[in-house]
């Protein structure tokens, strides 16, 4: 659990780094929303639907985008697409954390819909090692990111 917490901090402050609007990033304020919504619809839909969902909100484009920003430690914008942004961020960490934990391959980082195949008979396993996690994620979007649609 306490590595979980610890990969969850190092996670965000990576993210907060590249966001370009910091604590007033429409990204980032797309991306606390998804960790607030988001491990309710796994319990609610299924994790591997939730997964997927988010994926096609992310869409293809804006995950290979997202990946690779991540990756090669570049910025990402706050020009077009800020909510799919915040989708393909909250997407990339559940799979980047998978991937940490053993369960899903590293080239399925590269492809979510590897992923969700990897996860088939693996999903209980993945959604319990990964709360913790999320939780603290959530946590640290609230602290730093203004809810969509905020102004302060």
């Amino acid at each position: 659990m306490e590595g979980s917490v610890s990969a969850a901090v190092t996670d965000f402050d990576a993210i907060l780094r590249l966001l370009e609007g910091k604590e007033k990033s429409k990204v980032g304020a797309s991306f606390r929303a998804r960790c607030r919504e988001l491990p309710s619809l796994m319990e609610d839909a299924g994790f591997i639907s939730a997964l997927s969902f988010c994926y096609a909100k992310a869409t293809k484009n804006i995950y290979k985008e997202i990946r690779e920003n991540i990756k090669n430690n570049k910025s990402i914008s706050e020009k077009d697409d800020t909510n799919k942004k915040g989708y393909g961020i909250y997407l990339y960490m559940v799979l980047k954390r998978l991937k940490e934990l053993g369960l899903i391959q590293e080239d399925a980082l590269d492809n979510p819909i590897e992923a969700l195949k990897e996860l088939e008979y693996k999903w209980r396993a993945a959604s319990k090692l990964l709360m913790p996690y999320l939780a603290q994620l959530k946590r640290l979007s609230e602290a730093i990111f203004e809810a969509e649609g905020e102004e302060s």
